[in-house]
Formats: structure tokens, sequence, C-alpha cells
């Protein structure tokens, strides 16, 4: 039994308790935020406003961080260094060097660190994997994720939160867009060139949607990944290749239904072979059965992937006309 403490407590937090009380193996044993009345709402049974005082309880097998973008490193680095293994949300840091620096300490004092990151683990994504050689060489990428946010109405009137600011590094491309990167570099790896191109309309000009192109030149592969909380629009991925089509339904964190469209093919095949109806699931299933196998190796090649996410944003941001 992995027995988790949460750092947090915003709109995440609820969906995350939900998944670990579906998958088998996992308990919460507490949780930290800024005030005892929100940390308080979710039911966990110790409550606590100081972090350094939840990381002294030695009943603690992992850390959740939850909080706000720009304050994962500091969460995750204090977890770490008071002996805690560390699921971290997405996006993972800042900077592809405090990424870094995070394996390092982990690997130093013989602990376990993840991105919490849904879709490159769900059965689905997969099953797209071993579809696209039927295809042919693939040549354009669609990968959209887009809605207008339940919240967003709240920042327009006024409120400060923290998916709208700078300061917490919040907007499109690293609150929401990192499901469609992570796809295509899940499935592709780094890209040649990146350009992305925002729409920063806010009171305080954070980016509310915008549309990143990646290319990789060898492959001749273009992918066009958009991402809004501002507007309705298209939701999933459609693959284009030569000899036909893979199309996914559903956000990209969801990863819904799959269908293979062949050329000469009048109907689809279609596939859903996600385990859980709740998104969160199979990722959990991941990270404790790399825990308890003490699989380096697999460990390993999430923070690869994890460092290419984090290098492709930094790039993307760079790439930004200013």
């Amino acid at each position: 039994m992995l027995r988790i403490a949460i750092v947090g407590s915003g709109m995440i937090v609820p969906d995350m308790m939900k998944a670990m009380q579906t998958v088998q193996g996992y308990e919460i044993v507490a949780i930290c935020g800024r005030s005892r009345e929100k940390a308080g709402r979710f039911g966990i049974p110790n409550v606590y406003t100081d972090y350094a005082e939840m990381l002294t309880r030695t009943d603690i097998d992992f850390v959740y961080v939850a909080l706000p973008n720009s304050l994962h490193f500091e969460a995750a680095r204090q977890a770490l260094l008071a002996g805690k293994n560390v699921l971290c949300e997405k996006p993972f840091t800042s900077t592809v060097e405090q990424a870094r620096e995070l394996f390092d300490l982990a690997k130093e004092r013989d602990l376990f660190i993840f991105e919490a990151i849904s879709n490159i683990h769900l059965p689905n994504f997969f099953k797209v994997k071993e579809l696209l050689p039927q295809i042919g060489p693939v040549r354009l990428v669609h990968a959209d994720y887009d809605e207008h946010f339940g919240r967003y109405d709240e920042y327009l009137a006024g409120q400060d939160l923290p998916v709208f600011t700078h300061e917490y590094e919040g907007g499109a491309l690293r609150d929401i867009n990192i499901y469609c990167l992570h796809i295509v570099l899940a499935l592709y790896g780094r890209p040649d060139t990146v350009y992305y191109a925002a729409n920063a309309c806010g009171r305080n000009a954070v980016a509310t949607s915008g549309a990143a192109t990646l290319t990789w030149k060898q492959s001749g592969i273009t992918a066009v990944c958009t991402a809004s909380m501002d507007s309705d629009g298209l939701r999933g991925f459609f693959f284009q290749g030569e000899k036909g089509s893979i199309r996914v339904y559903g956000l990209p964190n969801f990863f819904t239904k799959v269908e293979l469209t062949l050329r000469g093919q009048q109907e689809p095949q279609v596939f859903e072979l996600n385990r859980y109806e709740h998104r969160l699931c199979h990722q959990l299933e991941v990270y404790r059965d790399i825990f308890a196998a003490r699989d380096r190796k697999a460990e390993e090649a999430l923070h690869a992937q994890t460092l290419l996410i984090m290098d492709t944003i930094v790039r993307l941001e760079a790439s930004m006309p200013r």
C-alpha cells in the first residue's frame, strides 16, 4: 500500500483522490493547504497548513504535489530532502535544469519521482502507437485541446486565478497544450523546429490560447498542437498518413476512442481499450508497479520524456514573437 500525502487543495485534488480510491494500492493519509478550511474539505484525516510539519510524518511513502505550476520545483525538492518519494503534477518544473536537479536529488537519495501525466499511459495511446505503421508515412498531425474553461469567466470578471497568471506560470501552453505535446513527443521524439503563436488577450497578457507548430525534418512530419482556455473548438488527435488516418476522440488527456481508416475502407476500425472510466487511473497503476519493482529503467524512461517535454516547452516559449 502506497501511503500518500497531498500538498495543494485546488481543482485537481478531488480528481486525483477519486483515481487513488479506484486503483488498488493507494491510501491517502494527509493533506497540506494554505488554509485548514480549504484543505479540510476533502475528508482526509490529517490536515496541515505547515508543509514542513507534514513532511515529518513517518507514514508517508509519496508526496503528491498539486500546487500551482511555479511552486512544483520547491515543493518536490523539500519532499525529497525529507526522504519522501514524489508524484508531481504537470508541468513538472519551470525549466529543464530544475527537472534535472530533482532527478539527480532523487537518485542520490534512492527515491522515486514521477511527473503525473495521464495520456501517455492510456491503453488507447498504445493502440495508436501500434496502428501508426498501417497508415504509411505520417505527414500531418493535428492535436487539439480547445474548450472554454469554466473559470475563464471568473478571470474576465477580475479574479486572480493561478491558471491565468504569469506569477504561477499559467496559460494554455503549460496547463493544457502539454497534453498534446506529451503525445506527439512520445511518438516522434525531439522536434527539429518549434514555433508558438499565442493569443495573450487577457488583462495581464497571459496566453489563454495558442498554436504550437513542430517539425521533424528526417521523417517529414509536421504537428500542429492547439489549446484554448478561452473558446470552444476541436478536441482530439488526427494523424494523416499516405495510406490512411487515425482519429482520436475526446480531450487529449482522455483519449476515449480511436478510429483507424485505411484508403479504400468504407468503415473505420474502432478501438476503446481504456480499462478505467477515470482518465487518471492508468498512470497510477504504472507508478505503483514501477515503485513496487524498483524498476529504475522504467523510471528513467519517464524522466527522459519529462526532460523532453520541459525542453520543448521552453523552446516554444522562446520562439514567441516579442
